[in-house]
């Protein structure tokens, strides 16, 4: 039976495997090292697969989890500290796997935390935006099972953790630093030679719903330009005052406006703080965790009318800007 206390218990929230999991990873955590490392391996895996089938990557071909890591950061999916944590487990996990020796107990520790921390930023992008982060700490031992550790001594041991320097540069971290490097080249190049003269929209078209199609007649009989499609949303970039927007793949009509332009235009106030990869075009705030996440203020309407009027108003606004 889980305690109240268990670190890991919203995870329940979206996978109960993956809850189950991490209990046994603490479980095993400072005992335990090489069996609760191998279980984090298990884990990370499945949390990518998780993330994969969220956006959709394997429509034609399944994907080996290093190529799912890739292409989740290829895409924008993921940040770069959230590819290093996925890539570093996977690689340390892969280790353990095909090494009988012991695993540094220090790296299970690293391990524990990064699934938290990854673990978090899934939970703020695709279950909650308002996800309350609980405050991260290791699982502790009953006397009983700290004196079967021997000799060890538990506060030299675990005192790094708490005081934040879990990302010691070991071999392989720096060989996932580098595979980042040559990764992140060759984004860029992809970047380069497929992007358009400034003057030129994109127009990506991907299958949406009906009801989403039927909406861009209101965006573009108010000067707004379909500029990309993502999974999650439809991004639109005003034709004079560049303002961007995005349409989500909501039940109910909802958009999403720049925080800057919210917050600097009494009129535009009454929207929801709403954090998510698609905002790819607004800023970034850290909300408790440590991974930085787009965010914007969303504003819904009950019917097509209502939204008509909110991009007529952009339209004719003359908006502040910072």
């Amino acid at each position: 039976m889980m305690p109240n206390d268990f670190l890991f218990e919203f995870v329940r929230q979206f996978s109960s495997e993956l809850a189950e999991l991490a209990y046994r990873i603490e479980n095993q955590l400072l005992d335990q090292p090489h069996a609760s490392m191998m279980q984090a391996r298990l884990y990370n895996e499945q949390l990518v697969k998780i993330i994969s089938k969220e956006e959709k990557l394997e429509e034609v071909y399944p994907l080996k989890i290093s190529e799912q890591i890739h292409k989740l950061y290829r895409q924008n999916v993921i940040e770069e500290d959230i590819y290093l944590k996925l890539e570093w487990i996977r690689k340390k996990g892969n280790k353990a796997v095909h090494n009988v020796e012991e695993v540094d107990i220090h790296d299970a520790l690293q391990a524990h935390k990064f699934l938290f921390e990854i673990s978090v930023w899934y939970m703020q992008v695709y279950v909650s935006y308002n996800f309350e982060v609980p405050v991260y700490k290791l699982p502790v031992k009953t006397e009983k099972e700290t004196n079967s550790l021997g000799a060890m001594d538990m506060d030299s041991l675990i005192k790094p953790y708490l005081d934040e320097t879990l990302q010691k540069m070991d071999d392989m971290w720096s060989e996932v630093q580098k595979e980042l490097e040559v990764i992140r080249q060759e984004k860029g190049r992809v970047q380069t030679e497929t992007s358009t003269p400034a003057n030129k929209k994109v127009n990506k078209i991907t299958t949406v719903s009906k009801e989403i199609e039927d909406l861009y007649r209101f965006f573009k009989q108010n000067n707004f330009t379909r500029t990309n499609t993502s999974t999650k949303a439809i991004e639109f970039e005003h034709a004079t005052h560049e303002e961007f927007v995005y349409l989500l793949f909501n039940k109910e009509i909802t958009i999403v406006l720049n925080p800057n332009t919210v917050e600097n235009n009494s009129s535009l106030q009454g929207g929801k703080k709403s954090r998510s990869t698609a905002l790819r075009k607004f800023p970034k705030e850290i909300n408790n965790g440590k991974t930085p996440i787009n965010y914007g203020y969303s504003f819904k309407f009950e019917t097509e009318e209502e939204l008509d009027s909110f991009l007529h108003s952009l339209d004719t606004m003359d908006l502040v800007k910072n």
